[in-house]
């Protein structure tokens, strides 16, 4: 047994409740059967109930035994104390609240249906990876694509939230937020948290003085990065190490610079080496003044998209990495690369914006980007495509993605439109 199929069973009403009574013996209807808590406080909130001759309207909570109340301490907390009824599967132990009156308490063990019981404990034990798979091509489409909308929109929403913790950390400035978070997605999986650090040390402020001048970008980078150690036969490398020792002395960086050691190479595509990275970001912050105003501005699709066809210099046309000059021409950051970072870092930072601002017109725009980004491939998204479900756009990937990872793996099966829709018994 387990809470949630209790908040199942109460949520949907999925008990008998002829002569519904209390532990005590006293007559309960039920009115309303409330809104589902997902914060803190009582499982669940705006309930309407009779109990005996009273009307009462407050919260409900609910445990596998009564005396989980007493193990969560709830006795001690104010926001429990408007909780007009406790939804228990077993009653192991009287509640009393804090004014010393007996908690109302109903007991469900004898009123649940056992198939319906049968049919949950089947579902989340089973071990495909996803536990639905069995029964996930007959539930209905409306019902299917209304959850993945749903799972998406719940995974920017928890993007968004970390924008908006790291714009307080940076006392509202968006600007310096937005690069600093972007600096994170050009380091991509395996470099991001080097990336984030490089952003830190060297403030965007001291980025933009020098943005006309490429080099000086590429020297400040690279040079906090911990790239610029020493003078060597690379004339280009030389140029940057003499820049970047001027400019630290200038800005006082020294004591904040990272150490080459931080930063992953092994077993990276030389596409992804974070030597052209680095490159490929100064390019893009040489393009606009301010990046985050320039991230607004952008209305259309193909606009925002080409703004992330960055160029570098041509140092890096034919070098991934210092004093290792390579045969042909290095193309430019693919599509693929792209499309990550439009995803994982711009659409959040326009969701967070907009929610910042209760302007939903940029959530509306960055939903609508999404639409136009085509379907991430990856291992997740090639499990749904073996039940049939096969995604057009990333909007619909983003929701796949927090589906599987939240929901599928977590057995949260009755917080699924679609795991309810299993489980819904045959009236």
């Amino acid at each position: 047994m387990t809470e949630s199929f209790l908040h199942y069973l109460w949520q949907f009403q999925y008990f008998d409740k002829k002569e519904l009574i209390t532990t005590t013996g006293e007559l309960i209807t039920i009115l309303n059967q409330g809104i589902l808590n997902t914060d803190a406080g009582p499982d669940f909130s705006q309930v309407k109930i009779k109990i005996g001759a009273i009307d009462w309207a407050g919260s409900v909570e609910i445990h596998i035994q009564s005396s989980g109340w007493y193990e969560h301490k709830h006795q001690e907390d104010a926001a429990y104390e408007n909780v007009v009824l406790h939804v228990v599967w077993e009653e192991n132990k009287p509640v009393q609240r804090k004014d010393g009156t007996w908690l109302p308490t109903l007991e469900l063990k004898d009123r649940a249906d056992k198939a319906l019981l049968k049919s949950y404990q089947k579902l989340v034990s089973n071990t495909a990876v996803i536990p639905c798979q069995s029964a996930f091509e007959n539930v209905n489409a409306v019902t299917r694509h209304s959850m993945i909308d749903k799972a998406a929109m719940i995974r920017l929403e928890e993007k968004s939230k970390q924008v908006l913790k790291l714009l307080e950390i940076n006392q509202g400035d968006w600007e310096e937020t937005a690069y600093q978070l972007l600096a994170a997605g050009f380091g991509f999986k395996v470099n991001k948290d080097p990336f984030l650090q490089l952003a830190k040390a060297l403030p965007y402020k001291l980025v933009r003085k020098h943005r006309t001048k490429v080099e000086q970008v590429e020297a400040l980078l690279f040079g906090q990065a911990g790239f610029l150690m020493a003078k060597t036969k690379d004339e280009y490398l030389t140029q940057l190490y003499n820049e970047f020792e001027f400019l630290s002395k200038k800005y006082s960086l020294a004591q904040n610079q990272l150490h080459p050691s931080q930063w992953k190479f092994l077993r990276l595509r030389p596409a992804n080496f974070p030597s052209l990275r680095i490159a490929q970001f100064a390019g893009l912050l040489s393009v606009k003044e301010n990046i985050f105003s320039a991230l607004l501005e952008m209305e259309n699709y193909k606009d925002l998209e080409s703004l992330f066809r960055v160029q570098t210099t041509h140092y890096w046309k034919d070098h991934y990495r210092f004093n290792k000059r390579v045969q042909g021409v290095i193309p430019e950051m693919g599509a693929d690369s792209r499309e990550v970072l439009l995803i994982n870092t711009v659409i959040p930072i326009l969701i967070a914006y907009g929610q910042s601002r209760d302007d939903w017109s940029y959530v509306d725009r960055a939903v609508e980007f999404l639409q136009q980004i085509p379907a991430e491939k990856n291992k997740i998204i090639r499990t749904w495509q073996q039940l049939n479900c096969v995604a057009t756009n990333a909007f619909e990937t983003q929701g796949l993605i927090e589906l599987y990872n939240n929901y599928c793996q977590r057995r949260a099966c009755l917080n699924c439109t679609i795991g309810s829709a299993i489980l819904k018994p045959v009236v």
